[in-house]
């Protein structure tokens, strides 16, 4: 049985509806930068917001009227609604074979638990890229009309691979905890929880300075689109942290799930 070929056939229309909408998204938000492009006037209305309001929209040391700036803005909420999804992903293609009461038919294949595992985990990191990919291809072209510096498409690459990165991270937190709950259904009601509280303490770390140290667990802290711009690399630190999640979730997951007992 190709479980890879399964997964995609199980989820082609999910990957349509989350690719058209994060197409319209882009699309959507690049016409509107074409009103603030090069508008001095945009970035006085910008440092009159409170500083609390542009934490929360994700614009501290941002500027609407530059392009680099205008997509790092952007970028914290493509890397919410796609860690949104890779987290539903890692929850849902581990337990719906509980869910949907199909465990003890693909379970009694001459294939073992792991390898099952295995197939699953490739099928969903190919689909986050997949994905990834869609969203900034959406970016490029959309662009294609815009004056661009020469580290345009430098910021771009590190920005996809940061969100990429974030991806995984969520992919596999979502996939550990489904393998490891004895209820499969709740398990992405929980995966997305734990996402959501770590979006919230990331606009709390942008509104309230001295709360900074709680960066450490928020994925959506490590890879700021200001220190990126800035600095033109993503912290080595945080690159090792999100490395060694990720490692823990799918590596929790191999381990756990062929030994949990399966509700079937």
């Amino acid at each position: 049985m190709n479980i890879i070929k399964r997964e995609w056939k199980a989820q082609f229309k999910s990957m349509i509806i989350w690719s058209v909408a994060l197409i319209v998204l882009v699309s959507t938000a690049m016409v509107e930068y074409g009103s603030f492009a090069d508008n001095p006037a945009i970035n006085d209305f910008m440092k009159a917001l409170p500083e609390g309001i542009l934490g929360v929209i994700g614009m501290n040391n941002l500027s609407l009227s530059n392009l680099n700036s205008f997509i790092g803005m952007l970028a914290l909420y493509l890397s919410l609604l796609l860690s949104i999804q890779a987290t539903l992903l890692g929850g849902s293609i581990i337990s719906k074979e509980e869910t949907f009461k199909t465990a003890e038919f693909l379970f009694v294949k001459p294939i073992s638990r792991k390898k099952v595992i295995i197939e699953k985990m490739v099928s969903a990191i190919v689909m986050i890229s997949f994905l990834n990919v869609i969203t900034f291809l959406a970016i490029i072209i959309s662009t294609l009309n815009y004056e661009k510096g020469d580290d345009f498409n430098s910021f771009l690459l590190l920005l996809s691979v940061s969100i990429f990165i974030i991806q995984m991270v969520f992919l596999s937190i979502g996939m550990l905890i489904a393998a490891m709950s004895k209820h499969p259904k709740k398990s992405g009601n929980i995966s997305v929880g734990i996402l959501v509280v770590t979006f919230l303490i990331a606009s709390l770390i942008n509104i309230v300075e001295s709360v900074d140290f709680l960066a450490i667990i928020t994925p959506f802290k490590y890879f700021e689109a200001s220190y990126i711009l800035d600095e033109m690399r993503l912290k080595p630190f945080y690159l090792l942290l999100s490395t060694v999640i990720i490692i823990i979730g799918l590596g929790g997951t191999l381990v756990s799930y062929p030994k949990r007992d399966l509700s079937i």
